[in-house]
């Protein structure tokens, strides 16, 4: 014999709402489930009521009552519009997500397409997104600004592009940085890099993103046993404690009988061993040795070749994604040179502790 009182109680237990309601089908699946649970079967035409109120499709009848009920809720009512405006845009958004290799894993820490379709439809732009014309990497040129660039072809605003290009994340222990992700989505021939080199895969290219503060290699990366290399043993010889390359070196060379010669192979060697992808033998000259500046520029050449051998990288484009946001420079790993002596790439100067340094410029 079955408990009325025991079953109703425990139903009204496993609800919501903390009773049962029979208009819901969300509680009559929980009826059904304590009715499986608990052996009890029931008449076919019992049965057959539950599942027809299961089954039964909203309609737009119910949703005009709904509206009605909230009719003076004015936030509610613009959730509510935005969802339904935004609604024929979302397969479109997600398929293109999709084929830009962005996925729900592009970072561990949250659902990226989601994330960037919530932005576009709060913000009123997915429409503007969806509709436009989306150009091709090299459509950029060698310089600009992506605010401006992207506001220009799509009416999307400044605001939700700077939100675009802000957005940043992990994926399993690889960071992804600020821009990638905007850029997967906002190029017609990028999408994010599944394996391999770069960040992106622009037809087939690697393409490597920076950001302001970026780094060419690792987070306080240091020489361990400086006082052992060849430029280690002069620095003591001559009582040199200066950590920064580009005032040791010149410091160094500014000792009236130190041999310039041997002070040029100290510093190809250390960078031989601290940078072994990169030409320090191209970069370092020994009538350079007492100018700081283009010291620091050398350090820096020797780094980007460095690393973009090392990471088999086809091309860079590093951005400001601080005080001058979204300014950019597109360029091969074999331009890089004349655009350090232009000043228009710098990194932070490196040092013992400090073997790459962070992104300075633009």
């Amino acid at each position: 014999m079955v408990n009325i009182d025991a079953l109703l109680s425990e139903w009204a237990y496993r609800c919501k709402k903390g009773y049962p309601d029979m208009d819901s089908p969300s509680d009559l699946k929980v009826l059904k489930t304590i009715l499986n649970e608990w052996e009890i079967s029931l008449p076919k035409f019992q049965e057959h009521v539950i599942m027809e109120q299961e089954e039964k499709e909203i309609s737009i009848t119910d949703i005009t009552d709904i509206l009605n009920q909230i009719k003076d809720d004015q936030k509610a009512l613009d959730k509510i519009y935005k969802f339904i405006i935004n609604r024929p845009g979302e397969k479109g958004f997600f398929g293109v997500s999709n084929d830009s290799n962005v996925t729900d894993k592009t970072v561990d820490t949250s659902n990226a397409p989601q994330v960037i379709f919530d932005l576009l439809s709060n913000s009123g732009d997915l429409k503007k997104y969806i509709e436009f014309s989306k150009p091709g990497f090299s459509d950029i040129g060698k310089e600009g600004n992506f605010l401006d660039f992207f506001e220009g072809k799509s009416g999307i605003s400044k605001d939700t592009l700077t939100k675009m290009f802000n957005f940043s994340g992990k994926e399993s222990g690889r960071g992804v940085g600020k821009g990638e992700v905007a850029m997967a989505l906002l190029f017609n021939d990028v999408k994010m890099a599944s394996a391999g080199a770069g960040d992106l895969n622009w037809g087939g290219k690697s393409l490597e993103v920076k950001g302001s503060n970026a780094r060419l290699g690792g987070r306080d990366r240091k020489f361990e046993g400086f006082e052992r290399t060849a430029l280690g043993q002069l620095a003591e010889k001559y009582g040199k404690s200066d950590q920064q390359f580009r005032t040791l070196i010149p410091n160094l060379a500014d000792e009236e009988d130190i041999d310039k010669k041997e002070l040029l192979e100290a510093v190809i060697d250390f960078e031989g061993k601290a940078h072994p992808k990169g030409d320090a033998k191209k970069y370092f000259t020994e009538d350079m040795l007492n100018n700081p500046i283009e010291i620091r520029k050398s350090f820096t050449k020797n780094l980007i070749n460095h690393y973009s051998t090392s990471k088999n990288i086809d091309h860079f484009i590093w951005w400001n994604s601080n005080n001058k946001f979204g300014k950019y420079i597109s360029f091969t790993p074999s331009e890089a040179d004349e655009l350090v002596d232009k000043g228009l790439l710098r990194t932070n100067n490196t040092s013992v502790y400090q073997l790459d340094p962070s992104i300075s410029k633009p």
